[in-house]
């Protein structure tokens, strides 16, 4: 059977998934397109419905499949040129970090592109979470899922008021580093056992009520010719810095 209307509830169903917050969090749900994105998803064990236009897409194994028209696909995706396959995730539904080694805090990051790079150098550098601040975009936005190129399924999420996690983490032996121009200088911070750090907004950089309640603020040393660097540049380098190695 094929879904071939615009009206039917489904695809209304789909679209709203795809571009409603409140939808993906009432329904614990949210959206991955393509193949390489669905075949990452499927590998985790997240996804409960594949939605496919695209006969080829026959091969994934999964017995929950809904079949629908290239105009249908068209409508629920967010992309301009749909691959023929998206599926429906399961978000995750954490309430803690497993560890507490090494851990990213994130205050009001807007843009989906760079939240997404920050969750690819997570996983990259082998960091044990991130901790969105409640202002934070949205992570199962759709750009935010594309840009993190399947490491959305890797990295542990949580969302959380920040001054109340930090004392959490504080209480935990975790040893938490604002960043901030009034900062030391990354190359002269040592490594310890546990170390967090928060990363701020794209204009206006971490908040002064976080920065007042830190062990010690960090500042990434740069050449005199450049202003600033991008938050997602930013937090790639303080994780390659302190990355921890895979056992």
């Amino acid at each position: 059977m094929i879904i071939t209307s615009l009206n039917n509830d489904k695809v209304k169903y789909y679209s709203k998934l795809m571009t409603s917050k409140k939808e993906r969090d009432q329904e614990g749900l949210y959206v991955v397109e393509g193949e390489h994105l669905v075949y990452e998803a499927l590998k985790e064990n997240v996804v409960s419905e594949l939605i496919i236009s695209n006969n080829k897409y026959d091969l994934f194994t999964f017995d929950n499949k809904v079949y629908v028209t290239d105009d249908i696909m068209k409508k629920i995706c967010d992309t301009v040129t749909p691959q023929g396959i998206i599926a429906l995730c399961k978000q995750k539904q954490l309430k803690e970090l497993k560890r507490y080694d090494r851990i990213l805090l994130l205050d009001n990051i807007q843009d989906p592109g760079n939240l997404g790079t920050i969750i690819r150098s997570c996983v990259a550098f082998n960091f044990d979470g991130i901790v969105m601040g409640l202002n934070t975009v949205d992570v199962y936005n759709p750009k935010v899922v594309r840009s993190t190129q399947g490491a959305i399924f890797k990295v542990d999420l949580i969302k959380a008021n920040l001054v109340d996690y930090i004392d959490y983490l504080k209480s935990m032996g975790v040893s938490i580093f604002g960043t901030s121009l009034d900062g030391t200088v990354l190359s002269n911070i040592k490594s310890q056992e546990k170390m967090a750090f928060i990363m701020g907004n794209e204009g206006n950089g971490v908040s002064i009520d976080l920065l007042s309640i830190t062990d010690q603020n960090v500042l990434i040393e740069i050449s005199e010719k450049s202003e600033s660097l991008n938050v997602a540049v930013a937090s790639s380098i303080i994780m390659y810095n302190f990355r921890k190695y895979l056992e």
